[in-house]
């Protein structure tokens, strides 16, 4: 085999490889379209997260805004090591609507991921 054979034979190994290893590591953290209301109360902002190594509780920081009106709040998940939905209540009077929501979530003590700004939709429970 000629050298510049076995070059791009090991230049496409590793690019499959980096390849395979970016599109097999899960999202840490990732806000959903649809947020429940709970009129003159809050909202419940429904976020993915995942530690994926090992037996890790997490902290999720979840943020809301509706115009003028914001609101935030910090929640534990334990074993966080799976993937996993939770539901984080952020307090307002929100309404019916399009609002903005960012979450910040923490694998122990490290910050581990980010999801900022995502465009929610308020609807009744």
């Amino acid at each position: 085999m000629s050298r510049t054979s076995v070059s791009v034979c090991l230049g496409a190994f590793v690019f499959l490889a980096i390849g395979t290893v970016v599109l097999a590591d899960p999202p840490t953290v990732s806000v959903q379209q649809q947020a429940e209301l709970i009129p003159g109360v809050g909202i419940f902002v429904h976020v993915v997260v995942n530690c994926g190594d090992g037996e890790t509780d997490g902290t999720i920081d979840v943020g809301a805004r509706q115009g003028t009106l914001s609101g935030e709040n910090v929640d534990t998940v334990p074993n966080a090591d799976v993937r996993q939905e939770v539901a984080v209540f952020i307090p307002g009077p929100f309404v019916p609507g399009e609002a903005q929501a960012s979450a910040k979530f923490f694998c122990g003590l490290l910050l581990s991921g980010l999801d900022l700004g995502r465009t929610i939709r308020i609807v009744p429970e």
